[in-house]
């Protein structure tokens, strides 16, 4: 089985700047390790990524499409297709009211006017802040495998909701006469304080019954009764 737009893949990869070899991101655990990078608390293993849907950058998912299992490829991706080129005019001088008091050093990352920006230098009341990614102007070297093709129903809607809301939540396929196929989706109490569930699982619903084929989806919430412990 070839791949193709809107298939479930997950991939081994390695992504480095071409230039430095600068790790940036890794599904290798040991690959991390040799970089010294702090890998506790990290989830390492196989990454899925819908096709067509823009998880990756745009020339690894050109270069996945028709490949098979088992199947990899480096391949270069130049600075325009990859984090853009580095623009001077996006580096700014701005009040420093605008930056968090814990951040207003030189070399801190933080949030101004909801982009991610980098401090350069902060004196009295002006800071220096550069609003380019800090991949900016730098080629990629992306080297992948591909794992596995995610065809099961069931696995498919479990691998979509750990993509698109970062959960994992038990799903089944149920079938009647009345209402055809029924995904259910034992949703998690916790789930009541992700923002990101709380505005989407309308959109979320009709992508599964669209991607996994069913006429309707039912998300079963429990909550447990809160038994308080009685002190010694």
């Amino acid at each position: 089985m070839t791949i193709g737009d809107g298939d479930i893949v997950e991939i081994e990869f390695t992504a480095r700047t071409k230039q430095s070899g600068v790790l940036i991101d890794t599904t290798k655990e040991d690959v991390a390790e040799e970089e010294e990078v702090n890998t506790e608390g990290q989830k390492w293993g196989p990454r899925k990524i819908v096709i067509g849907e823009n998880h990756t950058f745009k020339a690894v998912e050109d270069s996945i499409r028709e490949k098979k299992v088992g199947d990899g490829e480096t391949i270069q991706i130049p600075t325009a297709d990859a984090f853009g080129e580095y623009d001077s005019e996006w580096v700014k001088t701005v009040s420093s009211d605008k930056i968090p008091k814990d951040d207003r050093y030189p070399g801190a990352r933080t949030t101004i006017d909801n982009h991610q920006v980098q401090i350069e230098t902060i004196v009295g009341k002006r800071a220096r802040v550069n609003f380019n990614h800090p991949l900016a102007g730098e080629d990629i070297e992306y080297e992948y495998t591909i794992v596995k093709i995610v065809e099961d129903p069931t696995e498919r809607a479990k691998s979509l909701i750990e993509i698109y809301v970062g959960v994992e939540l038990e799903v089944q396929i149920e079938e009647d006469k009345a209402h055809g196929k029924t995904l259910v989706v034992e949703s998690d109490p916790m789930l009541s304080f992700n923002q990101n569930w709380l505005f989407t699982k309308n959109q979320i619903a009709n992508m599964l019954i669209e991607k996994i084929e069913v006429e309707r989806v039912i998300i079963k919430e429990t909550f447990e009764k809160i038994v308080a412990v009685e002190e010694e």
